[in-house]
C-alpha cells in the first residue's frame, strides 16, 4: 500500500468517528416559594440523579409607590435545602426594572443572596443565575447590571449565568449577548400564549426549528446550558381575547362532555355557564390545553442536542414539582437528558 493511500485511509477513518460523548450534568429547577423537602420530589432528585438544583430565591419587581426595585416572593425553607448536590441561586427580574435603573440594585441583590444562602456551604454554590427577558431597549441597562454583579462579594469566584429566550437566539443582533460566563437556553414558552387559536405555546417542534435553525445554538457566542419543560396549563379566552391562565383545570376536567366540547386539537368550548375548580366559565368561552408532551419533548431535545457546542452542558428540567412529575416517569427523563451525550 502506498504511503499516500495509507494517509487517505487514515484521514477517512478519523473523519468517520463519532464525536466523543459529552459529560452531561442533569439538574432541576425549583420555582415554588416554599421548599418543603417533599418526598416525591426528593425521590426524583436522587433517582435522575440530579447533580444541581437551580432554586429561585426571589423575584425583583418594581414598587408601584416608589418605582424602585424590590424583592418579592422570597424563598421560605421549611427544611434545609438538600446537602448532597450543588445549589444554584436564581433571581428573576421583571423587565420593567430597567425603565428606571437603580445603581444600588446589584449591591442589594448581593446582600439578600448572602442572607438567604448563609447556611449553604460556599463550595456548593458554583454558579449564580439571573433570569430576565430583556429587550433591545433594556439590554444596555441589564448588561451593565450584570457587569456590576461581578464586582459584588457573593459573585466573586463563581460563574455568572443568564437565561436566554428563544427569540434572543434567533434575533441575536438586536438582542445582544449578555456579559456572562454562560447562558441557559429556555426551550419552552416559544409561542404566543395570548394569541387565540389551536396551538401549543409551551412546546412546538416546528416553532422550535424556526427559532434555532440549523446552527444558532452551536454558533451562540457563549456556552449554553439547556432547560426543558415539565409543566402544563390551561389558557382561557373570552370573545377571542386572552383572559388568563387556569392552573387548576386539567385534562380530566376538560373530558367532562357536559361542560366542554372539543373544538380542535388543543381547544375546548365551554357549553354552559359553570364554576370549575373555583374558575367562573361562561358559555362560549374557549379553553386551550397546553402541555409538555413527552413525544414532542423528545423531538425538541434531539433537535437541540444535534447542535453541539464544544461544551459539556447542564440539562435542567423545569421544574421540580410533585404534581407535575406524576406525568413524567423517571426513566423518560433519563432517556431525554442522555440525548445530549
Amino acid at each position: 500500500m502506498s504511503r499516500y493511500l495509507f494517509l487517505c485511509l487514515l484521514i477517512l477513518c478519523f473523519a468517520c468517528q463519532r464525536p466523543a460523548p459529552r459529560q452531561i450534568t442533569p439538574a432541576f429547577y425549583y420555582w415554588k416559594q416554599t421548599w418543603t423537602g417533599n418526598a416525591h420530589e426528593m425521590q426524583y432528585l436522587r433517582g435522575l440523579p440530579a447533580r444541581r438544583l437551580y432554586v429561585k430565591m426571589f423575584d425583583t419587581d418594581v414598587d408601584p409607590g416608589t418605582g424602585k426595585p424590590i424583592p418579592v416572593a422570597i424563598l421560605r425553607e421549611q427544611v434545609p435545602l438538600p446537602d448532597s448536590i450543588d445549589i444554584i441561586p436564581v433571581v428573576f427580574i421583571v423587565n420593567e426594572v430597567w425603565t428606571k435603573p437603580d445603581t444600588a440594585l446589584a449591591a442589594n441583590i448581593n446582600r439578600l443572596l448572602e442572607q438567604l444562602c448563609y447556611n449553604i456551604p460556599t463550595g456548593r454554590i458554583p454558579e449564580v443565575q439571573m433570569d430576565c427577558d430583556w429587550t433591545r431597549t433594556s439590554r444596555d441597562a441589564y448588561f451593565a447590571f450584570l457587569q456590576q454583579l461581578r464586582e459584588q462579594s457573593f459573585f466573586r469566584h463563581r460563574q455568572l449565568s443568564a437565561t436566554i429566550r428563544m427569540h434572543q437566539v434567533k434575533f441575536l443582533t438586536n438582542s445582544g449577548v449578555p456579559p456572562v460566563d454562560k447562558g441557559l437556553l429556555m426551550c419552552y414558552n416559544m409561542g404566543d400564549l395570548r394569541k387565540a387559536g389551536d396551538h401549543n405555546s409551551i412546546l412546538d417542534e416546528n416553532t422550535m426549528k424556526s427559532y434555532i435553525g440549523n446552527d444558532r445554538v452551536s454558533a451562540y457566542p457563549v456556552p449554553l446550558d439547556i432547560a426543558l419543560p415539565l409543566f402544563d396549563w390551561s389558557v382561557l379566552f373570552r370573545d377571542g381575547r386572552y383572559a388568563g391562565i387556569l392552573r387548576n383545570i386539567g385534562n380530566t376536567d376538560l373530558q367532562d362532555s357536559a361542560l366542554f366540547a372539543p373544538s380542535g386539537k388543543y381547544v375546548y368550548t365551554v357549553r354552559k355557564d359553570s364554576v370549575v375548580n373555583g374558575y367562573l366559565l361562561k358559555a362560549g368561552n374557549v379553553v386551550r390545553r397546553e402541555t409538555s408532551e413527552p413525544a414532542v419533548l423528545e423531538a425538541v431535545s434531539r433537535m437541540v442536542a444535534r447542535q453541539r457546542q464544544d461544551y459539556d452542558p447542564v440539562v435542567i428540567f423545569y421544574h421540580l414539582d410533585s404534581v407535575t412529575l406524576h406525568n413524567y416517569p423517571l426513566d423518560e427523563l433519563q432517556k431525554i437528558y442522555r440525548f445530549f451525550h
